[in-house]
């Protein structure tokens, strides 16, 4: 069969559409180029890129009001899609892109009222909202645990070092420690910023040199002389 190359500007479908093999196809699939022509295929789920680290039983917290590390990343217990590396320090993020955060770290200490607060540290710094209080209450019959829950999204690039962070809210400078099994961090991204790309040289593809011109006298062509849908640059005079 000869091939037939037709131009228009939109393709308007009230009837169904078939592969290369005569098939309709069915609802939810979609069609894919093969090397001999087409074909119905499901089409494939996303792998989600994400990681859940425990956390570290008995790590001591920061007992001041200004946020410090807390080297309490413990093991990974859930990886997917990419490569993550971690350590009690830090989790190094392998892919730029936009990522959400979560964490409910529980903190005990033999104090009344102790009060910690943990946030995300990148490289090193403090970034982002603080989490909930940890309230601790304590005293006779009391409750000598409390959880720190934070969700953020913040933007990060390849390499770049998730910490944790806490301070201690209030005057109570007695030492704390995190509880592992009431704790965990998780990681996903969830997208990766747009970029743009411009054409280098009109040779870099065919459409480039079709979509755009620069021109070289300070004569504006005539307009018979521009293809639809072109960009053209004007040299001064």
């Amino acid at each position: 069969m000869a091939t037939k190359i037709m131009y228009t500007d939109n393709i308007h479908v009230s009837g169904e559409m078939f592969d290369s093999d005569g098939d309709p196809g069915s609802a939810g699939k979609a069609l894919i180029a093969t090397s001999t022509g087409s074909t119905w295929q499901d089409v494939p789920a996303g792998t989600p890129i994400l990681l859940t680290t425990a956390i570290l039983n008995g790590t001591a917290v920061t007992t001041s009001n200004t946020f410090a590390a807390v080297n309490c990343i413990g093991s990974q217990i859930l990886t997917s899609g990419d490569t993550w590396t971690s350590s009690s320090s830090a989790i190094t993020i392998p892919d730029t892109g936009y990522y959400q955060i979560s964490l409910a770290i529980t903190t005990t200490s033999t104090a009344q009222r102790a009060t910690d607060v943990f946030t995300i540290g990148v490289n090193s710094t403090a970034t982002g909202a603080d989490s909930s209080n940890a309230y601790i209450r304590n005293g006779s019959n009391a409750i000598n645990e409390a959880a720190c829950v934070l969700t953020q999204t913040l933007q990060l690039v390849n390499g770049d070092n998730v910490t944790l962070m806490s301070k201690r809210e209030g005057n109570i400078t007695t030492a704390g420690t995190t509880v592992g099994s009431k704790s965990v961090i998780s990681i996903r991204r969830l997208g990766q910023p747009s970029t743009t790309t411009g054409v280098i040289s009109s040779a870099e593809s065919s459409e480039a040199t079709r979509n755009i011109i620069i021109g070289t006298s300070s004569t504006p062509p005539a307009i018979s002389g521009v293809f639809a849908n072109t960009i053209y640059f004007q040299r001064e005079a």
